[in-house]
């Protein structure tokens, strides 16, 4: 599914980070959704957006979508999540590093 989003989980999550998967709901059904999570072995939070409501109301335009949230509560970092790893984790052991001081 996204081993990318489950190791974060493992490496960060007893550190503050929150990852939550949407799946848009138009595509899969959700058993099929309850399946893969399950398959998976998917540790964080899924929704199963029935109609695809979130899409609709977050106006994405493109999946897979992520973003990453700062401390504050600002978008630091916006894009497909599988792209530019290396670059996203930087951000986030650095948003993480706040929660220390």
């Amino acid at each position: 599914m996204k081993p990318h989003l489950v190791r974060w989980h493992k490496q960060w999550a007893e550190k503050g980070l929150v990852i939550i998967d949407n799946d848009d709901g138009t595509a899969d059904t959700l058993e099929e959704v309850k399946d893969a999570v399950a398959k998976g072995g998917i540790p964080f939070p899924t929704l199963w957006d029935k109609g695809g409501k979130n899409v609709e109301t977050y106006d994405v335009q493109a999946m897979p979508l992520g973003y990453l949230i700062g401390v504050d509560g600002t978008v630091l970092w916006e894009g497909v999540p599988n792209r530019k790893i290396e670059e996203i984790e930087k951000l986030i052991e650095a948003e993480l590093g706040k929660l220390k001081k």
